[in-house]
């Protein structure tokens, strides 16, 4: 069995698919990189019996190699069951419960939970409340039934939200063996007949979904097996749907559930039928328009372009690209927030920390849309926004898209991903490539390559073998544009700043005893504005900022910030405390924040990613804290700056 610190390195490494290396595993877990040695050579003997194997390599570190995936996920139970001595484990090990009963229509007492965790009925009743809170996001509640005991309760659609929100996060690395975990939590129900059905289907209608919204389908169907078969059911209003009845999602809906029915006796209630035309009319398309919408669409979308160029500079007014991809992306977007659906953003952590200038207007183009479209945005839909900004703003810098290579991309998340991509490549290749066309990988096929020089995927292709094919990750992350770099061509991207301008002597706080985030935030905004670097309005523009998205960044620190300054001087006020708190999630011992005059908007992105690099990524955060001067602070982190 894996001890807690070695459980920690393979999840570590789980998280991490391009591999990390020893000195950067030692960082993250706080030991040296001797002791990473050790337990990495006894893991490896571990694994192997497990199903999993740990490889390494000098240019990669260590990467974890999953072989089975079943097997693999068992030990991985187990030894988490053998570690539950956190309040996170306790939490977590009660909604797996929670998602198990609610999949079998079972209940459970707290006596069960308790003796299972091994722990007290009063422990219990704490990491319940918790529990609670965890709950409350999705309105739903743990509800005591007198004779046989607990269970969620709530409206059936939020249940399934948070069902399918459970899958997406337990989801395993490799998509190869996805299946496999479904079938464990699925058992009794076909779903590689169910999923043949749903392509037979779809392309028959000539319907076009992305990779992951029919993975993401096939989920909601299985789970909408689950639960109609106990009697659970979804129940709409006349009014919609008739509406819906009238559209080709309810044909396609109706086939499927129909298909599955001559194919495996399992007959469904109409409801179902709804409940899938909903899924289906708010799915990432390709190439799906209604042109009345789609008009509609560009109109808000020059609106958000109007907006941005007032509050930040930056004039988007000629980019038809954004106009089209936007407009495009708005128009399934938005009714998918009015239906109230919850979408995954799986690489929400990195558009937040490498493309922070595209995320902070994509913020501000959410709060018109909120305001003009009476809808609710929550931050995985603002990172989706954000990859169309971030294309966009890479597409600022580009001056000839003239090329040599022909490439095809691959991407499994939708339009906007693909087109972030396309504008990643086209940016750093310049003249060297063209970009022909996308497709999901389940369309792409062999005799496609004939053409084609290159092709980029963001999933793994296993159904053709050529050397055409690469895959990347993390959407063109400043990691793998590096590597790029070294490969094509060299940039330039030193950036000349004074430090001590924006990083004033008396606005740099040592060993305050804060206690929450609301506290530091109204103390630090409150010495902003008596020094005249800071009103009212943009002082309440950062508590709006925090409440949308929270400004933690990991390794202790947290950046908030205004959604938009009125100030006319730039400053960064830094703050440290005697002992770190939770400021949402995480836990935070220094804080910056930072108010960016609109005139210098732009130089947003090169000191946030300066100061993530070096504060996160390199452990600058160890150096500030050891050294807490202003001098010293500002020293290490003119070094940073000057770095090319």
């Amino acid at each position: 069995m894996l001890s807690n610190r070695q459980e920690k390195i393979v999840k570590l490494l789980q998280k991490h698919k391009n591999g990390l290396t020893g000195e950067e595993l030692s960082k993250y877990i706080g030991v040296s990189s001797r002791t990473i040695r050790t337990d990495i050579k006894n893991v490896i003997l571990i694994l192997e019996r497990h199903g999993a194997e740990i490889s390494s390599g000098t240019r990669f570190g260590y990467i974890l190699e999953i072989k089975n995936q079943a097997r693999f996920l068992d030990f991985l139970q187990e030894t988490a069951a053998s570690h539950i001595d956190s309040l996170d484990d306790r939490i977590n090990y009660i909604i797996k419960r929670i998602i198990d009963n609610a999949l079998k229509n079972k209940f459970f007492t707290q006596q069960d939970l308790a003796d299972e965790l091994y722990i007290s009925l009063s422990t219990l009743k704490i990491t319940l409340k918790e529990v609670a809170k965890k709950l409350e996001k999705y309105e739903l509640e743990l509800v005591t039934y007198k004779n046989n005991g607990m269970k969620i309760s709530g409206n059936e659609m939020k249940i399934r939200y948070f069902i399918s929100e459970y899958f997406s996060e337990i989801k395993e690395y490799s998509q190869n063996t996805t299946a496999e975990l479904h079938d464990k939590i699925f058992k009794g129900i076909d779903l590689k007949l169910v999923q043949q059905i749903i392509f037979r289907v779809i392309n028959a209608f000539e319907f076009h979904l992305t990779d992951i919204a029919v993975q993401n389908l096939l989920i909601h169907i299985a789970i909408a097996m689950k639960r109609t078969g106990q009697e659970n059911y979804i129940t709409y209003p006349l009014s919609q749907s008739k509406i819906m009845e009238k559209t080709t999602e309810f044909e396609i809906a109706s086939s499927i559930f129909e298909e599955i029915y001559r194919e495996t006796n399992v007959d469904v209630a109409t409801s179902e039928i709804y409940y899938l035309t909903q899924h289906l009319m708010v799915s990432k398309k390709y190439m799906d328009v209604d042109d009345s919408a789609i008009e509609r669409m560009n109109n808000t979308v020059k609106k958000i372009i109007a907006i941005i160029n007032e509050k930040v500079n930056i004039d988007f007014s000629q980019d038809k690209t954004l106009l089209q991809w936007l407009s495009l992306h708005l128009k399934t977007a938005i009714p998918r927030m009015k239906f109230k659906m919850n979408i995954r953003n799986d690489v929400l952590d990195v558009i937040k920390s490498e493309y922070p200038l595209a995320f902070q207007i994509a913020v501000i183009a959410s709060e018109f849309l909120e305001e003009n479209e009476n809808v609710v945005i929550n931050e995985n839909e603002i990172g989706y926004i954000a990859i169309h900004f971030g294309a966009a703003l890479n597409r600022l810098d580009i001056k000839n898209d003239a090329c040599i290579k022909r490439i095809l991309i691959v991407c499994a998340s939708g339009m906007g991903t693909t087109v972030l991509i396309k504008s990643r490549m086209e940016e750093y290749f310049e003249k060297r490539i063209v970009i022909v066309g996308t497709v999901p990988g389940y369309q792409l096929t062999a005799d496609m390559l004939d053409d084609i020089d290159i092709v980029v995927t963001t999933v793994p292709i296993n159904h053709i073998n050529s050397d055409k094919i690469i895959q990347i990750k993390n959407l063109l992350n400043n990691e793998e544009i590096h590597c790029l770099e070294k490969r094509f061509f060299i940039t330039d991207n030193s950036i000349s700043t004074e430090i001590e301008t924006f990083f004033r002597k008396d606005c740099f706080y040592n060993d305050m005893g804060f206690q929450t985030k609301e506290e530091i935030i109204e103390f630090l905004t409150e010495e902003l504005k008596q020094k005249n670097l800071m009103n009212d309005l943009t002082k309440q523009s950062v508590f709006e900022r925090e409440k949308t998205s929270a400004t933690e960044i990991g390794n202790l620190v947290a950046i908030p910030h205004p959604i938009y300054s009125d100030s006319e001087i730039s400053s960064i006020a830094v703050l440290l405390l005697k002992e770190t708190i939770i400021w949402d999630e995480q836990p935070v011992q220094l804080v910056f924040l930072i108010n960016i005059a609109k005139v210098q908007f732009k130089l947003w992105e090169p000191i946030f990613l300066k100061l993530f690099n070096y504060l996160v990524k390199n452990n600058g955060v160890k150096e500030i804290l050891h050294e807490a001067s202003y001098e010293s602070f500002v020293k290490n982190l003119k070094k940073q700056f000057d770095k090319e």
